[in-house]
């Protein structure tokens, strides 16, 4: 054998056994796998929470808030005695009329909202006059009762059985003395709006009342300063305005004894 031939020979028979080795990759990866994925060091994102929308604001009702306004406006003018009480009175109904106006173009009381901001205006120009005046108007002079008695109204004439008496009020137009029927089974007064108008009541609202045949109406109210029957006083007397005839109800002397003869009235405690 040639020298060359046999120097081949042996190169070759030391090559062999390098390649059956099983000497590790890079990494740690024997032969014949893949090459890991390296991995991400950086930091996996906190997850975000989407932001919580705010609630609605609460839906004001302008024209329920009024009217509870102008109610509380009609209780303080009721019990009054003096210019500061006026002027609380008049606060009411300046509150009333500022939360009418607001009553949105929208609303199914936005017609009504209207007419009740002229009629709060007038109640306040009232309640303003009153706020400002030094005193009570005067009262007229009591009359002298018999021994055991509140008042002894005279009977002028009957409807149906139903006595009818002269009732003296005192209003924004003075003094008038006008004929009513004494309706023990009305719980308040009720005058014609011809009787209104001639004493110069001051409307102030509406009131629900229930007429003879079961039914609700809604009729407006206004106040008188003074109510006097057969000796007995009221003032700032709330009425309700309406019907063909007026009414002296139960709100007058409902707190007393009742005693109808044939031609007078007897109250008694």
């Amino acid at each position: 054998m040639e020298r060359s031939t046999f120097f081949l020979i042996t190169l070759l028979s030391l090559l062999v056994p390098l390649t059956g080795c099983g000497f590790p990759l890079p990494n740690g990866t024997e032969p014949g796998e893949p090459a890991p994925t390296p991995t991400s060091l950086a930091p996996t994102p906190a997850p975000t929470t989407p932001p919580t929308a705010a609630p609605p604001a609460p839906t004001i009702d302008y024209f329920r808030e009024a009217t509870n306004r102008a109610t509380s406006a009609v209780v303080l003018g009721q019990s009054a005695q003096s210019p500061a009480d006026w002027q609380l009175a008049v606060g009411r109904w300046q509150q009333a009329i500022d939360l009418m106006k607001q009553v949105p173009t929208n609303s199914a009381h936005h017609a009504a909202a209207q007419t009740k901001i002229q009629e709060y205006q007038r109640s306040l120009a009232t309640a303003q006059q009153r706020a400002t005046e030094p005193a009570a108007p005067p009262q007229p002079e009591r009359v002298a009762m018999p021994k055991g008695l509140v008042a002894q109204i005279p009977i002028r004439d009957r409807r149906g059985g139903t006595p009818i008496v002269d009732v003296t009020f005192q209003g924004q137009n003075g003094r008038h003395t006008l004929s009513m029927l004494f309706d023990t089974g009305a719980s308040g007064t009720l005058i014609t709006a011809e009787m209104a108008d001639q004493i110069g009541v001051v409307v102030v609202g509406n009131t629900q009342v229930k007429i003879a045949d079961g039914s609700i109406i809604d009729l407006p109210i206004g106040y008188v300063d003074v109510l006097e029957v057969g000796g007995l006083h009221r003032t700032s007397m709330v009425v309700a305005i309406g019907g063909s005839v007026g009414l002296l109800g139960q709100d007058v002397y409902g707190e007393y004894g009742i005693a109808i003869g044939s031609h007078v009235i007897n109250l008694h405690p």
